[in-house]
């Protein structure tokens, strides 16, 4: 089975990594935008036209299922959903799952775009689950390497609050900062990319594949990949046209 999965940039690898753990012996092509990163910034317009260039590239690839390893783009997954007759599967919809049951109270932490476009807050609402919403900016520029400096905990010191009792990394690039946020907190976190690798069926073959496209590709990139797949893989430089 060949699984596409796509982020901005390397967040998505966190999704990929909780895959690969479950579901060993299958083909995943990854496609990171490093070219367009973040995405947390761009309106529901770009971001739809973001996506589909992606979309209809693992489509040439012959792709059997798709995984929105972005938080910012599964908020828009019913847009990206009628693009293609492949499967597609967002982080969003299983996290709410995987909530819904176990919390009354949750913070929630994501981009711009997530938090404007309020779908994690509908979805939790409609189970009759409080939200504390916090847009984080900042935390993907610093992870991509585009701000050298960042202050964790300043940056959420205005949502420190006793009353959740779990904070949503609604980024997917968030887990690369759990240790800061826990701590800051001194609640469990909710990774999404765990979330979804528990509702997802994978059929497995033989043998493990990956190939991994990013729009750009620099000395800094292939380190933060290494560090996350922990394993170095050659990374292919394609940037599809808008």
């Amino acid at each position: 089975m060949r699984i596409g999965v796509f982020d901005s940039g390397i967040g998505g690898l966190n999704v990929l990594n909780e895959l690969i753990k479950k579901y060993k012996n299958a083909e995943y092509i990854y496609y990171g935008d490093t070219y367009y990163l973040p995405y947390g910034s761009k309106t529901k317009e770009e971001l739809i036209a973001l996506a589909s260039r992606i979309i209809l590239f693992f489509e040439k690839e012959n792709v059997d299922m798709i995984v929105i390893a972005c938080g910012t783009c599964s908020s828009l997954a019913n847009n990206l959903k009628i693009i293609t007759e492949i499967p597609i599967y967002d982080v969003i919809t299983p996290t709410v799952e995987y909530i819904k049951n176990r919390y009354q109270k949750v913070a929630l932490l994501a981009t711009n775009s997530t938090i404007q476009n309020g779908v994690f807050e509908r979805q939790l609402k409609e189970q009759n689950i409080e939200v504390y919403p916090l847009s984080c900016p900042h935390f993907v520029p610093y992870l991509e390497g585009l701000i050298d400096e960042l202050d964790v905990e300043e940056e959420l010191k205005s949502l420190k609050n006793d009353s959740f009792e779990a904070v949503i990394l609604g980024c997917t690039h968030f887990p690369l900062l759990k240790e800061q946020i826990e701590n800051t907190f001194n609640v469990p976190s909710i990774d999404m990319g765990k979330c979804l690798t528990e509702m997802i069926h994978i059929e497995e073959h033989n043998n493990f594949e990956l190939t991994i496209y990013m729009s750009i590709v620099t000395e800094d990139l292939k380190k933060n990949v290494k560090d996350i797949l922990k394993k170095e893989f050659p990374i292919i430089e394609k940037n599809l046209p808008v």
